[in-house]
């Protein structure tokens, strides 16, 4: 079940960026909200929660004029709802969800990898990230 309530149309993907820690490494110095919201607007990461129809699908080569000549999908999805992924910085629309969550929508081609819980992309580690 899709709790924002957000249903991506076409190629588009909807993601539920990673939330950074509030904290400062093991003391107790509390970020500013200015600063965690400076933060949190260049995350890179988080989960794919939806899909739109067209994901993978929408490939096109264009001829040497320019117009399309054919258009195919990819040999297979990179990417599933559920996966955490690497995203374009600073790319796409950024909304609240009926969940009140913040989320962001943008192209599947956006994706720029699948990645591990390990795996880092802001100078401030994510909160459960046991970092």
């Amino acid at each position: 079940m899709n709790k924002a309530e957000i249903y991506p149309s076409g190629s588009k993907i909807l993601i539920k960026p990673d939330p950074i820690k509030e904290t400062i490494g093991d003391t107790s110095i509390v970020l500013p909200p200015s600063e965690k919201e400076k933060y949190q607007s260049g995350v890179a990461s988080g989960t794919l929660i939806a899909v739109g129809p067209d994901f993978c699908t929408h490939v096109t080569e264009r001829d040497s004029s320019g117009a399309v000549s054919v258009v195919r999908g990819y040999s297979k999805p990179f990417a599933e709802v559920g996966d955490r992924i690497a995203f374009a910085k600073y790319g796409g629309l950024r909304c609240r969800g009926g969940d009140g969550e913040r989320y962001i929508i943008c192209n599947d081609e956006d994706i720029t990898a699948v990645i591990g819980d390990s795996v880092e992309f802001t100078d401030l580690p994510r909160k459960g990230a046991g970092l």
